[in-house]
């Protein structure tokens, strides 16, 4: 049990041979779920666009196809995590694929410089959402995208994995929409698959600084 325990909270942070481990399963298993949240953006072959939590770096690959003329720029606060996404994109590293270590509440980049932030199953591991939303909405350009997958708090399954993980935290989805539109953004739009979870799409007004 002690082994699992250990397993399960690496997806958090992952470190070490078990880190990599957990990188390499979720670039396998989360897929169908990443192909269904991108199906929703309707991609334009020049944006600069920016993951956070870029785990294994597939993400960051799928959208780099999807953009043959732009910019993919992943961060994440695992060094492991990094290395795999740098590995995963290493032909277009340092050209048109910018991958660093860093955290979601002190993102290193300049205002209004990303047509979409994604962030793919990392969520509910960020610690302080009004600080993290707040971050992104900087980072976007007027009018672009922040387009992430949540948790749902009503599924059992999901409460259940919340109870295995120690840094996982599901809020209800109403506590989440309300930090976003706090932090400025507007026209919040939806999807659900099965009961665990959710697609959020939500943009910056065409306006916003």
């Amino acid at each position: 049990m002690r082994f699992f325990s250990k397993f399960w909270n690496t997806n958090a942070r992952p470190e070490g041979w078990l880190g990599r481990f957990a990188l390499r399963m979720t670039n396998l298993t989360h897929t169908p779920m990443a192909r269904w949240n991108l199906s929703f953006i309707d991609f334009q072959p020049d944006w600069t666009i920016l993951d956070v939590g870029c785990g294994g770096g597939k993400n960051i690959a799928r959208m780099l196809k999807r953009c043959p003329k732009g910019q993919v720029y992943g961060i994440d606060y695992s060094e492991e995590s990094v290395a795999m996404s740098q590995k995963k994109n290493k032909r277009q590293l340092g050209s048109r694929c910018f991958i660093e270590q860093g955290n979601v509440m002190r993102l290193p980049y300049e205002d209004s410089k990303f047509d979409l932030v994604t962030a793919f199953e990392t969520v509910y591991f960020w610690p302080d959402l009004n600080k993290s939303f707040s971050e992104v909405y900087r980072v976007l350009k007027p009018g672009g995208m922040f387009m992430f997958s949540y948790a749902h708090d009503s599924s059992a399954t999901m409460r259940y994995w919340a109870e295995q993980i120690e840094a996982m935290n599901i809020l209800p989805i109403d506590e989440i929409t309300k930090i976003l539109t706090d932090a400025g953004f507007e026209n919040l739009q939806t999807a659900t698959k099965g009961d665990y979870t959710v697609n959020f799409r939500i943009q910056k007004p065409k306006t916003g600084f």
